[in-house]
């Protein structure tokens, strides 16, 4: 380390633990089944580095400007010193070098490349599409002739290209390591739990006892047979029979989605050519393959493009939207298809949100304003996760009538 920065390399080696402490967390299944160069794709895109380049598009710029500074006393001669400090006109130019939007940026800034200047780095200022540096031309004292200003700016521009080369070099040195490294280490892990699961086929028959296979926790809690997800509701006529969602279920059933919704985060390029209706079929899949067999009558099933139905007997009880993000008026309108679908007797609604876009953060933060600024939103817009909000809404045809929506929010944008 040089002046209590990281060298590039050490950044590197940490981040790799980082990626193995992610792989060994992931589910059995998800590693097993899931393909070998999308997982390696996934971790490399998510930690790399992306070298600093230049934007050879855009035309480098410079900026005349004058402004008045004040001199200190003691920097003026000898004879004008006991005179005080003084006001001057000062010329500066400043040349703008455009790069390529970098997220890495901040980070590569505070890191040290194996070989190094012990004057350190050059002093410059850096934008998410730039960097640029300042020259005075003309002040107190001094006033540097064309030639003079062209040898500087020249100067500068070399030193600022071989700090950024020799940081570059770094990056995609140890871009390459580390991708090796973490394609060895999912093929490790991946064999290494295909033969567990071998192996637990073989104890089997060998104690011969059977295994009882641990499901995930969320599965196991949304299984019917214990407690049903509709309760039914003795109307004291006897001549119907009413039936309420059970709101615990519906929670389990959202966190169900959740984790699947995650998942889809984990290798995006997989998911890149999905449409709405895409997304929905695969939930689709997903939920039926928990509620097959487990109850009478209930099953998931589709109605539209992008809505999931949960059916019963007695009609339509949640109901899901499976959307892309397309702005904030277009989330509005998708507010308003889901109450549409909704009638008196609903009790909850959910609006899954696939976001393609850079900058997810933007998005997250925009869905409060956009929910309280809704013209059915009647009170409690809460945030359950970083990604999971809910809020309650009135029909248009009840105003006294509440129903609970629940906004889960992925990001699948895709680094090119």
């Amino acid at each position: 380390m040089f002046r209590d920065k990281f060298l590039i390399c050490d950044y590197f080696k940490k981040i790799f633990e980082d990626i193995k402490r992610g792989i060994l967390t992931q589910e059995d299944n998800f590693m097993i089944q899931t393909n070998k160069d999308e997982l390696v794709e996934y971790y490399f895109t998510k930690y790399c580095l992306s070298p600093i380049e230049f934007d050879k598009s855009k035309e480098e710029s410079f900026q005349h400007k004058k402004e008045l500074r004040v001199v200190p006393a003691h920097k003026r001669e000898d004879i004008y010193q006991n005179m005080g400090d003084i006001e001057f006109e000062f010329e500066t130019i400043t040349v703008k070098l455009p790069i390529i939007p970098n997220n890495n940026l901040q980070t590569i800034l505070n890191l040290q490349s194996s070989i190094f200047s012990i004057s350190g780095s050059p002093k410059v200022h850096y934008l998410d599409d730039s960097i640029s540096f300042r020259l005075d031309i003309k002040g107190y004292g001094f006033e540097l002739d064309d030639d003079k200003i062209a040898f500087y700016i020249s100067q500068k521009k070399d030193a600022i290209d071989v700090w950024i080369r020799r940081k570059n070099d770094d990056i995609k040195k140890e871009n390459e390591i580390l991708k090796s490294k973490i394609d060895s280490y999912v093929e490790a892990r991946k064999k290494k739990l295909a033969e567990d699961k071998e192996r637990m086929k073989t104890l089997v028959q060998s104690m011969n006892i059977p295994l009882r296979n641990e499901e995930e926790e969320l599965i196991r809690k949304i299984k019917l047979d214990a407690k049903p997800l509709i309760k039914k509701v003795e109307a004291t006529s006897n001549k119907f029979v009413e039936f309420e969602l059970d709101r615990k279920k519906v929670i389990d059933i959202i966190s169900f989605i959740d984790n699947q919704g995650r998942q889809f985060e984990n290798t995006p390029n997989t998911f890149k050519n999905f449409k709405e209706e895409d997304f929905r079929n695969t939930l689709l899949v997903s939920l039926n393959s928990i509620f097959r067999g487990k109850a009478t009558g209930e099953t998931f099933s589709k109605k539209g493009k992008t809505d999931i139905y949960l059916i019963i007997d007695n009609g339509n009880i949640l109901i899901f939207e499976c959307k892309i993000w397309g702005g904030k008026s277009r989330y509005a309108k998708t507010i308003n298809q889901l109450l549409k679908y909704l009638t008196w007797r609903n009790n909850f609604g959910i609006i899954v949100t696939f976001v393609r876009r850079r900058d997810f953060s933007k998005v997250i933060e925009a869905i409060e304003d956009i929910v309280i600024n809704h013209q059915s939103f009647k009170t409690n817009f809460q945030k359950l996760s970083k990604t999971h909000f809910v809020s309650i809404h009135r029909l248009r045809e009840d105003k006294f009538k509440n129903v609970e929506i629940h906004h889960l929010f992925y990001n699948l944008h895709v680094l090119k």
